[in-house]
């Protein structure tokens, strides 16, 4: 009897935070991509990587030129579960331009998660600090929000159904993020034991993002020494909030430098679970808390 030939089986994977308009070899060139329109050919093609990689699960940190906002009513053809904000909520004159709508008051502020609702966003994302400077000595960039702001957002978002996920590193901004009620924390370089235990007595969800930096440790674009520290440190912390019970999500964010789409969602998870990290309740807590929903605030 002719034996059959067996499928190869793909992992479900879970990419809790990447950004579907990007590449992982130019943000600049991505986004003219879609400058006189979203390239839709493009977006098909980056699903089409997913799914061959095996991504299930997709949560997008939103842009400014209504990519991820298409990518939403296609997303279910490539049997992909697919959450975006929309684009990035952030003060303006600070980080999150690139990718995002500002406000300059909090009137504003609620006019934006309007705005998101009526694009069909599944949770706000709000930038509540800068990036890294990984070109000098990783030091996190740009004025953060002070943690009454980032409460304000949260209570906006919350009454119009939302959770907040928050692009923030630092171990004050973090800890102030945490406190204000927002569900994630994006990134989050730079966190301490403090900021560390706040999120597990909040129950938030940590997606530490370290493809960002362990696929850039060659020393061809930033410094390797800058990089050797910031990820050592970062494994620090991982390794601490999983011993205390943080409830950590898998997110590569896919689209930047050297991340690609569907590689850095399998090299994240990879990484982590080869850490000992439970990766599976963080997953199931963005699949669960990201979708728009009536909301009560922790306590």
């Amino acid at each position: 009897m002719e034996r059959q030939p067996t499928a190869r089986l793909i992992p479900r994977l879970t990419e809790a935070h990447g950004h579907i308009i990007a590449d992982g070899a130019d943000y600049r060139a991505a986004q003219l991509r879609h400058r006189d329109g979203v390239d839709r050919e493009f977006v098909r093609s980056q699903f089409e990587t997913l799914r061959s990689a095996g991504v299930a699960f997709y949560r997008d940190g939103g842009d400014a030129l209504g990519v991820s906002v298409y990518a939403k009513t296609v997303a279910a053809q490539y049997g992909i579960d697919y959450r975006t904000p929309a684009f990035i909520l952030h003060r303006a004159g600070r980080y999150g331009a690139a990718y995002g709508r500002s406000y300059r008051d909090l009137a504003e502020a609620r006019g934006r998660v309007a705005e998101a609702a009526s694009l069909g966003a599944d949770f706000v994302k709000i930038a509540a600090g800068g990036l890294l400077d990984f070109a000098g000595d990783g030091a996190v960039t740009g004025e953060p929000l002070p943690e009454d702001e980032i409460a304000a957002l949260v209570e906006i978002a919350a009454a119009q159904g939302f959770a907040v996920m928050a692009h923030v590193s630092g171990a004050a901004s973090v800890s102030a993020a945490v406190r204000a009620g927002v569900r994630s924390v994006e990134h989050g370089f730079w966190a301490d034991q403090t900021s560390l235990e706040l999120m597990r007595d909040r129950g938030t969800v940590w997606v530490p993002t370290a493809a960002t930096v362990r696929n850039n440790l060659d020393g061809r674009r930033y410094p390797a020494g800058t990089m050797r520290r910031i990820a050592d440190a970062h494994e620090k912390n991982i390794l601490f909030a999983s011993k205390i019970g943080v409830l950590i999500a898998s997110g590569s964010d896919a689209g930047a430098y050297n991340v690609p789409q569907g590689a850095g969602a399998a090299g994240e998870a990879a990484y982590l679970r080869g850490l000992g990290v439970d990766i599976d309740a963080g997953n199931a807590a963005v699949a669960e808390t990201f979708r728009r929903l009536t909301l009560r605030l922790p306590r």
